[in-house]
């Protein structure tokens, strides 16, 4: 009844598919085979056109009944298989071999061309069906075979919806419903699209983002489907490339049994690797190499891992137009992580069609005789690469490779001398002279961290063991931020490597370093088109309260430095890991569960619980477990963690033996059993970690920003029960999480700052200007380490420790040196991205480097633990904050009426005159004043404070006690951020009319100015 709007959207669609793409349309006549609905004379047509001297053959055999033979011999095969991949291997009949279609040549041979240029894309509008001539508003056909069927809705009666419930009501015993690879429906704003049409859950957005706009004007917001979804060289890519067939899996213990099913890319999928591979191929036609570097940055959830093998897949067969020159000759996707390697391996073999070129480096072994057979497509880890350059490194054959690096960033590849190392092999264009110095100082310094001494321990199997009297090192490893780590793996950019980053979360070094996201998918258009849960609703709220205790006073004259926040993280770490604490936690947690959690996905939900540190977690495990044990229940716990040394009994913890795992085992299929419903971590897992009966989490360890973001989304994975989520926060940091989803929520990637090459010049002249160390200390320094001389060289770092000391005499202004040191070598390897130096200022960083962390003697990571180990937690106590939820923004109250002169005069102020201010109350280190300038500029300059405070500029009550509550927050987060935790946890800074409260102040006070100023 309500066909005019419809028929007049099929006409449009129809007209244009003619008129663009120059479709032929079929009749109802066209298509003789009424059960398989083949249009028979097209493909023998094909056939004949392409294959004739095939055909001939067949037909000296078989005469007239040739014909018959050839879909005799298609309808047999496609009881064993879909329709699509007959297409896309071709058909065998009686010994002779037919192509259905010819994919679009990648080389410049141009018998090729010509016969994809004989491939035909016809359609049928208004196909009738059945015995009751049911309708469907197109069927697409690829040289006579049904591919595409797409049912329209016009928006002024019906909706995509009611296509999709059109055609789950089909009798799908009908073959219209089972051959063509794709099922669309569509209004005259959104698309779905399933391979499967039977049930609703099969259909998933295919949206080009939250809202679909026409491209050109006069057409319907949904022309890129018409225009290039369904234009002819895109589904012939989708059959040659896209499509994805995985086998059916058999039931097993703890899995049950899976139909075999066909995956089509989602839209932003298709989009990004059409985006980048293009652009790769172009820059390679214009200028001959491959020297480009695309970050891409798609939500979590968003399928990273089938884009990447998509892109690996596009990349390898990408040839310069018009020639058989290959771009790319070898292409890594580098994880980091084991259990990532298994998903992308796994992942990486439903492509069949490539099978045969892709290599799994499971050992050091395996990866250098890939390299020596110059493999196409290689999937390894950064840490496995690292082990073998000793024997590459003389091979000049792998100096001139085009080599594309598919990176993730959630598999937290290493940073510094592993990454540098991971190019070096490849290097052709960069100055060698940098590469020299670079690794001469990474070979001879020690930059006394925990990180350093887990990155460069080659693995063992199992697992690496630590010793928890160290600062927690899978921690510190984990706590690095993964875009960082993505940035440092670019130090020079080489002309014949091709870098693709893939995050859900940019940081602004990785901004700067790339540029703007290549391609965005935002986790608002994920949360939207329900491929992942929101998970940031709200979030249940906790704080820890402790009072500690130290007998042991450390004696002031030894002068002594440990890495900043070392000690409040250790410390922390004492009460985190109080077991009276963690009882309690655990009963507040297991009650949360059974309640709220458990019941959850039909029953089946899991949730998990993230400790503060292993030995931490190793507490939760006993606890719990105990108490699951009384309660009778009859789900458990497991406890993923990397193994490691107990400090109070010297013996190893395994995680194997602790969770009793068979030989060969993986903790993450264990937890995939319906009985295991708990899982405890520290580290693990909280990144690259795929289970969608996941839907709660405990949080006994602060998480910030993207950290935050990336741990808590673990719970996003979809599932057809999963209604919502549970966010429990013992660390009273829910307003800070939330925020930080706010912020990566719709992608709003900061603008970068523009590097100044002047900037690493600037702090060597400073460091000069102290009159401490001149240019001529650098190359004896440079001299010895070359010569690997290391006796004299620590005798000439004694005499120049000598002269720091009588040069400098207050302790607070030595730090501030040492500091002034690091932040030049730091600002040096980040600006070498850029730009090149002279060798001056690479000797010196050389000197920095080397010298800088012997000036002052740090203090031992065993005094540090003697000193935490005599710790007691006094008093402690978790006290219910309430349940805090997503802001839709700032609530502001309204401004008081009756002032009619308007705003109050504004004090000037400025942050020089604010430091001063504090300097008059507080003794603050130059490092310190150089943080308060830093983030309090920060928040001057942003827009959203300055809007509010332009709001309110009459409202002073609001401005000087809500607001500037809330900008003390933001500064708190922001020195989170910078991991400042010594500031965070001490009364000079956080008392009422403290530091922080000063600085947001000055926030406020020149926020006004700036609102008068306009």
């Amino acid at each position: 009844m309500f066909k005019g709007p419809e028929k007049k959207f099929q006409k449009h669609i129809a007209d244009f598919l003619v008129r663009e793409h120059e479709y032929a349309v079929l009749t109802q006549e066209d298509i003789t085979d009424k059960e398989y609905y083949f249009a028979e004379d097209h493909l023998y047509a094909f056939l004949k056109a392409t294959q004739n001297e095939t055909l001939e053959r067949l037909e000296e055999d078989y005469g007239d009944d040739a014909r018959d033979e050839i879909f005799k011999a298609l309808k047999d095969e496609l009881d064993r298989r879909p329709l699509w991949t007959i297409i896309r291997t071709g058909l065998a009949v009686r010994g002779n071999d037919f192509k259905l279609y010819f994919p679009r040549p990648r080389s410049s041979e141009s018998v090729a061309n010509k016969l994809y240029a004989e491939n035909r894309v016809t359609f049928r509008p208004s196909l009738y069906f059945g015995p009751n001539n049911f309708e469907i508003d197109f069927v697409f056909f690829l040289n006579g075979l049904p591919i595409i069927t797409l049912e329209v809705k016009h928006e002024k009666n019906q909706n995509v919806h009611d296509a999709v419930a059109q055609y789950v009501a089909r009798d799908h015993s009908d073959r219209i419903f089972r051959l063509p690879f794709l099922y669309i429906a569509a209004d005259t704003s959104d698309v779905q699209v399933a391979t499967d049409p039977r049930i609703e859950e099969n259909f998933r957005w295919f949206n080009t983002g939250l809202t679909n706009k026409a491209i050109t004007e006069g057409e319907y917001p949904v022309e890129f489907l018409y225009r290039e979804a369904l234009s002819k060289d895109r589904i012939l890519e989708a059959i040659a490339f896209y499509l994805v067939r995985v086998p059916r899996q058999e039931a097993s213990e703890d899995r049950p049994k899976r139909p075999a099913f066909t995956i089509f890319p989602r839209y932003h999928q298709r989009r990004c690797v059409e985006r980048v591979t293009h652009e790769a191929q172009s820059h390679f036609a214009e200028h001959g190499d491959v020297g480009r570097k695309f970050l891409v940055n798609h939500s979590a959830g968003s399928g990273k891992t089938l884009t990447m093998c998509w892109m690996a897949d596009r990349l390898h067969s990408l040839f310069k137009p018009g020639t058989s020159e290959k771009v790319v000759n070898m292409i890594f996707l580098l994880t980091d992580r084991k259990s990532l390697d298994k998903n992308i391996r796994e992942d990486m073999e439903k492509f069949a069609h490539i099978k045969d070129v892709v290599c799994y480096a499971r050992r050091s072994g395996d990866l250098g005789r890939f390299l020596r057979d110059r493999e196409q497509i290689i999937v390894t880890t950064q840490q496995k690469f690292h082990y073998i350059l000793d024997k590459i490194a003389n091979d000049e054959g792998l100096k001139t490779l085009r080599v594309a690096f598919l990176i993730d960033e959630a598999h937290r590849s290493q940073e510094g001398r592993m990454a540098t190392a991971i190019r070096m092999p490849f290097r052709d264009s960069a100055p060698e002279t940098v590469a020299k110095d670079l690794s001469m100082v990474a070979e001879e310094t020690a930059d006394y961290t925990v990180e350093d001494a887990e990155e460069e321990r080659e693995p063992v199997e199992p697992a690496a063991t630590h010793s928890v009297d160290e600062p927690d090192a899978e921690d510190a490893q984990d706590q690095e931020d993964p875009q960082d780590k993505i940035a440092k793996v670019i130090k020079e950019h080489d002309l014949n490597q091709l870098f693709v980053a893939f995050t859900a979360t940019p940081s602004p070094a990785t901004i700067q370093l790339f540029g703007q996201p290549f391609d965005t998918y935002t986790e608002a258009e994920a949360i939207t088109e329900g491929y992942i849960v929101d998970v940031a609703q709200s979030i249940i709220s906790y704080k820890t309260l402790y009072h500690l205790h130290c007998p042991i006073i450390p004696m002031p004259e030894e002068e002594k430095l440990y890495p900043a926040g070392v000690v409040s993280k250790a410390l922390k770490n004492v009460a985190f890991q109080d077991p009276e604490l963690i009882q309690y936690k655990s009963e507040v947690m297991l009650r949360i569960f059974e309640e709220k959690i458990k019941p959850g996905i039909d029953g089946k939900a899991k949730a998990m619980i993230v400790a503060t540190s292993r030995l931490a977690g190793l507490e939760y495990f006993r606890i719990i477990r105990e108490k699951l044990k009384e309660r009778g229940a009859v789900y458990k716990v497991l406890y993923a963690f990397t193994d490691f040394v107990h400090p109070g009994t010297n013996k190893v913890i395994s995680e194997h033996a602790l969770n009793e795992l068979n030989e060969g085992e993986l903790i993450e299929d264990r937890f995939e059993e319906d009985s295991y419903r708990l899982m405890i971590v520290a580290s693990k897992f909280q990144t690259g970690f795929d289970q969608p009966l996941l839907a709660g989490m405990f949080l006994d360890k602060a998480v910030i920003d993207r950290n935050a973001v990336q741990t808590i989304s673990r719970l996003n994975r979809s599932h057809p029960d999963k209604k919502g989520v549970v966010v429990v926060d013992f660390t009273n940091n829910a307003r800070a999480i939330l925020k930080a989803f706010n912020k990566y929520r719709h992608s709003p990637s900061p603008e970068p700052d523009e590097p100044d090459p002047q900037t690493c010049l600037d702090l060597y002249e400073e460091i000069l200007g102290k009159g401490v160390f001149i240019q001529d200390d650098a190359l004896p320094v440079v001299e010895l380490i070359k010569k690997d001389d290391d006796a004299s060289l620590q005798s000439l770092v004694n005499d120049l420790r000598g002269r720091f000391q009588e040069r400098i005499t207050d302790p607070e202004q030595r730090k501030s040196f040492v500091y002034l040191l690091a932040k030049f070598v730091k600002s040096y390897h980040f600006l070498s991205s850029f730009f090149s130096y002279e060798k001056y200022i690479r000797d010196f960083v050389v000197f920095c480097e080397y010298v800088g962390p012997q000036l002052i003697k740090a203090g031992s990571v065993s005094e540090l633990m003697k000193q935490v180990r005599a710790t007691v937690v006094e008093k402690a106590a978790v006290t219910y904050k309430g349940e805090i939820e997503m802001p839709g923004g700032l609530k502001k109250p309204t401004p008081r009426k009756g002032s009619k002169s308007g705003p109050p005069p504004v004090k000037r102020v400025s942050v020089q005159d604010m430091i001063a201010r504090i300097r008059e109350t507080y003794q603050i280190s130059e490092e310190e004043a150089l943080h308060i300038r830093e983030v309090s500029e920060e928040k001057i300059a942003d827009e959203s404070i300055q809007q509010t405070v332009a709001h309110h500029q009459t409202d002073t009550t609001f401005l000087e006690t809500v607001y500037k509550d809330q900008v003390n927050g933001d500064i708190q987060d922001a020195y989170a951020i910078r991991e400042l935790y010594e500031q965070l946890g001490d009364p000079k800074y956080t008392d009422t009319g403290a530091i922080f409260d000063i600085m947001a102040f000055t926030v406020i006070q020149k926020g006004l100015e700036l609102a008068n100023a306009s």
